[in-house]
């Protein structure tokens, strides 16, 4: 764990602790709810967990204003605030709320025993819990959660999108329910017999409207004209789409939402940009390891033919939803980067080098002084995706500014490796066709980022800060954090950035 996060963790437990204490001891100290005295703790217990509840029902939506934090971090503000982790605190915040929901129920709970015990003035407690608006939306939202948590794991966003997509969309009841939740609360004024609560509507109304704003925009936007140009079915199951949307102004690395109405009306997946703005089209890349990405594959009929589609009446229709903001955005701004991706992830990495192409073509002033590419493949038929273009900067680019490095990680058949023996020679590599050799084996990444830092120290005397930018599979970008971080120096610091949807 870096310092930088140790410090976000203390102080996001902290903020919480304190609200907590605060919202037990404003319970504790009110004079206005003495009958409640004799219930004990857990009435403050309760309170100080809701109160925190409310701050976290804030906090929720705001970091998936996808609009909103794409526009910020083009400002100055992204230099103090990571927004680029925008769904990391996202995560944080919901995961305080389910532990604050079981201590806030938990506490509630107690509270209706002890009113069945010691209040019987008060009603039946199976009433006020079964009943009364906390009780019905208190238990309703705690199986909405249910879902929502579940299906937000890890493996079953990676098989089941769909599942997760719709699961996770049950927030807007929550918020809803949540509205409503203090209505005939339990916890009310001796003097007056209002509710004494710390007010719903005023903490969740706000961020609630902002976020569904946000989706109205974003509906719109996605309905603008876009019209599907070619669809390309790549080796290694990966389905490649190139579209038109004269609306779409987009920047290199950048990702998007697309949706198919054929295949699903309602769901939107992220996938980032592997085309640049030169190209005149925007395109990605797809690889097919879920039911919505074979659902897309089926309907374009690359079972079929597995070939290629032009333009055409049978070309279903879609829609596009961005450009969004990413980490990518910011490679420019390095005097040395490494591009890694891991499978797909080289999307980003390759729209970025189509970039790198267009202005070292025209010869436009870039930061940019040299550039160490790196692709990692499980399987050989992927080096296909892009090898043409990996030719062309070959040819093109001089490996003084271009370091083309790439590796295959899955075993040979021994076809494979008998073909790779008769073919080779020392014009291209068998396997890629590319004037660059193949790694075969796992990188050693300590090592190749102490040969950049060895590469780049004596050039950059007053020190240099080398932008590493990742896209792949989470295992790895451990590794490549921990790596940059252990070979990180005064002179040569790794700043590692990871995409993040």
């Amino acid at each position: 764990m870096t310092w930088k996060k140790f410090a976000f963790y203390t102080i996001w437990v902290a903020f919480h602790m304190a609200l907590f204490v605060g919202g037990f001891i404003k319970q504790r100290d009110d004079f206005e709810l003495r009958t409640l005295d004799s219930l004990g703790d857990s009435v403050f217990i309760s309170r100080g967990a809701g109160l925190v509840l409310l701050v976290d029902t804030f906090l929720l939506l705001l970091p998936v204003c996808r609009n909103i934090i794409s526009i910020i971090r083009g400002s100055f503000v992204n230099r103090y605030i990571p927004f680029d982790h925008n769904i990391f605190l996202h995560k944080c915040t919901a995961y305080s709320m389910l532990f604050f929901s079981l201590v806030h129920t938990n506490a509630h709970y107690t509270n209706f025993f002890k009113v069945q015990e010691q209040l019987p003035s008060l009603g039946p407690a199976w009433k006020i819990h079964y009943t009364e608006w906390a009780g019905v939306t208190g238990h309703i939202m705690l199986v909405l959660m249910f879902f929502i948590y579940t299906s937000a794991k890890i493996e079953v966003r990676q098989k089941k999108f769909e599942t997760f997509w719709y699961a996770h969309h049950l927030f807007i009841p929550f918020y809803l329910l949540l509205f409503f939740h203090a209505f005939g609360c339990f916890v009310k004024s001796t003097d007056t017999g209002k509710c004494k609560g710390y007010g719903t509507v005023y903490y969740t109304v706000p961020t609630f409207t902002i976020y569904m704003l946000e989706r109205v925009l974003r509906e719109y936007r996605g309905r603008q004209p876009t019209t599907l140009t070619k669809v390309v079915f790549h080796p290694g199951k990966t389905l490649e789409l190139q579209f038109d949307k004269p609306s779409f102004q987009y920047k290199p690395g950048q990702y998007l939402f697309i949706n198919i109405p054929e295949v699903s009306y309602f769901q939107w997946h992220p996938f980032t940009i592997s085309s640049t703005p030169e190209e005149g089209f925007v395109s990605i890349h797809i690889r097919l390891v879920g039911d919505w990405t074979n659902a897309v594959a089926k309907l374009l009929g690359c079972f079929q033919n597995g070939g290629i589609s032009k333009a055409g009446n049978n070309l279903p229709t879609i829609r596009v939803d961005g450009p969004f903001g990413a980490p990518a955005e910011d490679f420019y701004k390095y005097k040395v980067a490494c591009l890694v991706g891991a499978g797909i992830g080289v999307t980003p990495a390759a729209s970025l080098l189509k970039s790198v192409w267009y202005r070292y073509y025209r010869k436009a002033p870039m930061n940019l002084q040299k550039v160490y590419f790196f692709w990692v493949n499980r399987d050989k038929e992927a080096f296909e995706w892009f090898q043409s273009l990996l030719s062309t900067l070959e040819e093109s680019v001089p490996t003084s500014f271009l370091e083309i490095h790439v590796y295959l990680t899955g075993k040979l058949s021994v076809d494979d490796i008998q073909n790779i023996v008769l073919n080779d020679s020392d014009d291209v590599d068998p396997l890629t066709e590319l004037h660059t050799r193949c790694h075969y084996g796992r990188p050693n990444w300590n090592r190749i980022f102490n040969g950049v830092k060895a590469a780049c120290a004596p050039l950059y005397q007053d020190g240099l800060e080398v932008g590493v930018f990742y896209c792949g599979p989470a295992q790895l970008a451990a590794t490549l954090k921990a790596a940059t971080s252990e070979t990180s120096s005064k002179q040569v610091k790794f700043d590692f950035r990871k995409e993040h949807f």
